[in-house]
C-alpha cells in the first residue's frame, strides 16, 4: 500500500509559467529545484500527515471511532514523548451548604461553610435556593406562601481564615433597622453565585484570577511489522491475496489495538531489563480522563435495566449542563447492553431515529432539549467486559498529539542478511487527551441488585 505522497518536480510546478524565482520558498535551500520530503515537511508539515490519514481513515472506521475522530481533528506536533497541556475552566456558579446555619439573633454577618469556598470573592451576591426572603426593601414582611416571594439573597462581606465566605442578608431579618439578619438555612441548601454589588465609592472589589491547570500525558510508540516471504510472494494462489492485503489487515489490527490504549490505557514510563533499560512510554486512556461519572436508568421487578423518558431527560441535562464551556453535540460510544437499553425506548420524542454520518462514522442521532447526542455501538466496550457502559465524548475538546506521525518504513532484510522477505514497519508515536474534563462523562447502567 503506497502511503507516501510525492511532490511534483520544480519543472512540473512551474510548467507554463515564467522562470522560477530563486527566492520562492519552494526553492530555498534547494538550488537544484528538486523538492524532497525534508523540504516539503518544512514548508507544510501537515501535507504528508493529511495524505496518510485520508488513507488510514478508510480502513474499517466503525471499529475504531475514537482514533477515527482524532484523525479528523487538528493534529498537533509533540516535541517529545512527554506532553504537557493546559486548560482554563470557568469559575463555578453553584455550590452547597455543608453545615446548617442557625437563625441570626443580633449578628449582622455570619460565616458559611460551603463545599467550594473558592468560587466566592468580596461583594459577590448569592441566591439561597428554596429559602424565602423575610422582608422587602421597605421593611414589609413577605408572604412565605406566595409564589412571587423571592429567594433569600446574601452578600459576601469577608472571608474566614479558612477561606469560607462571611455574608449578610439582603432581604432577611431586621437587625439594626436593616434587613441583614439570616434566617435558619438547612445543610445541603444550594447556593448560586450572582453578580457583585459594590459600594458607591468603591474603586476595587474582590479579585478573581484564572490560571490554566496543567496535566501530563505520554505519547506511546505504536508499531506493526508486516512480512511476506519471497517464495510466498511468487507462489500461485487461488485467492488474490498479496502484500497490500497483508498491510491493510495489519493497519486495521494496529488501529484496533491503539483504540484500546487510547480508551483504557494507563500512563507510565518503564525501563525494563528486557529492553536493556530502554524507556518505554505508555499513554493514558481518555476513559480515565473524563470528569463525570453518571449512573443511568433503573431496574424493573425482573432486575432488567430500564431507561425511561424521565431518565433520558436527566441524562441529557447531566451531559450538557455544568460543563462550563461544553458544546451542544456529544458523541456517545456504547456497549451493546447500554445501547440496547436505549433502543428499547418507545417514546416518539426520545427514540433514536435519524442516521447521521460524520467522520466517516454512522451514528443514531438523538435530539434533546439540551443538545444533540450521536450514539453508536463500540465493540471494544463489549470486549473489555463493559457492555453496560458508555462514554460521552465532546469531540471539540479531543486533542491528538503526534511525536512521530503515521509512517511506513521499508526494511531491506534481504540485503541485511536477516530473512528472505519483503518487510514494512508501520509506526506512529502519539497520544490523545481531553481538554475540559467536565465536558466528558463515564456512563453506566444502574447496577443489578
Amino acid at each position: 500500500m503506497e502511503t507516501v505522497q510525492r511532490f511534483k518536480s520544480g519543472a512540473e510546478l512551474y510548467k507554463g509559467t515564467t522562470e522560477p524565482n530563486p527566492q520562492d520558498p519552494q526553492f530555498i535551500n534547494n538550488p537544484d529545484g528538486i523538492l524532497n520530503e525534508t523540504d516539503g515537511r518544512e514548508m507544510d508539515p501537515e501535507i504528508y500527515q493529511k495524505d496518510i490519514d485520508e488513507r488510514i481513515t478508510r480502513i474499517r472506521p466503525m471499529a475504531t471511532p475514537v482514533d477515527q475522530i482524532s484523525r479528523f481533528a487538528a493534529v498537533q506536533h509533540a516535541s517529545s514523548f512527554e506532553v504537557r497541556y493546559y486548560a482554563v475552566g470557568t469559575r463555578p456558579v453553584m455550590t452547597r451548604l455543608v453545615s446548617a446555619v442557625a437563625e441570626s439573633a443580633n449578628a449582622t454577618s455570619v460565616a458559611l461553610e460551603v463545599a467550594d469556598p473558592d468560587m466566592f470573592t468580596l461583594d459577590d451576591t448569592i441566591r439561597v435556593v428554596g429559602i424565602k426572603a423575610v422582608k422587602d426593601y421597605r421593611g414589609a414582611s413577605y408572604d412565605q406562601s406566595a409564589a412571587t416571594t423571592p429567594d433569600l439573597c446574601l452578600c459576601v462581606c469577608g472571608k474566614t481564615s479558612e477561606g469560607q465566605p462571611i455574608v449578610y442578608a439582603v432581604n432577611g431579618k431586621e437587625i439594626n433597622r436593616q434587613n441583614i439578619g439570616l434566617p435558619a438555612i438547612p445543610v445541603g441548601t444550594t447556593l448560586i453565585r450572582m453578580g457583585k454589588s459594590c459600594g458607591e465609592l468603591d474603586v476595587q472589589t474582590g479579585r478573581f484570577s484564572s490560571l490554566p491547570t496543567s496535566e501530563l500525558q505520554y505519547c506511546q510508540n505504536f508499531m506493526a511489522q508486516i512480512e511476506q516471504s519471497t517464495l510466498d510472494k511468487i507462489a500461485k494462489k487461488e485467492v488474490n491475496w498479496g502484500f497490500t492485503d497483508l498491510e491493510e489487515d495489519s493497519i486495521y489490527d494496529m488501529r484496533l489495538a491503539m483504540e484500546n490504549s487510547f480508551l483504557f490505557g494507563d500512563m507510565n514510563m518503564v525501563k525494563h531489563s528486557t529492553k536493556d533499560g530502554m524507556a518505554q512510554w505508555f499513554t493514558k486512556g481518555i476513559w480515565w480522563q473524563a470528569g463525570k461519572d453518571l449512573v443511568v436508568g433503573s431496574r424493573n421487578s425482573n432486575n432488567v435495566a430500564v431507561i425511561t423518558d424521565n431518565d433520558l431527560v436527566d441524562l441529557s441535562k447531566d451531559l450538557f449542563i455544568g460543563t462550563g464551556i461544553g458544546n451542544k453535540r456529544k458523541v456517545l460510544l456504547c456497549g451493546s447492553d447500554f445501547l440496547a437499553t436505549l433502543s428499547k425506548i418507545s417514546s416518539d420524542k426520545f427514540r433514536l431515529k435519524d442516521t447521521v454520518e460524520v467522520w466517516n462514522l454512522k451514528f443514531k442521532s438523538w435530539e434533546t432539549d439540551f443538545g444533540e447526542i450521536l450514539a453508536m455501538h463500540d465493540e471494544l466496550f463489549d470486549m473489555n467486559g463493559m457492555s453496560e457502559c458508555a462514554f460521552a465524548l465532546d469531540p471539540e475538546f479531543l486533542t491528538k498529539k503526534t511525536h512521530l506521525s503515521w509512517s511506513r518504513n521499508i526494511l531491506d532484510l534481504k540485503k541485511a542478511g536477516v530473512r528472505n522477505t519483503d518487510a514494512v514497519v508501520i509506526q506512529e508515536i502519539s497520544c490523545l487527551y481531553l481538554r475540559y474534563a467536565s465536558a466528558h462523562a463515564r456512563l453506566r447502567l444502574q447496577p443489578a441488585e
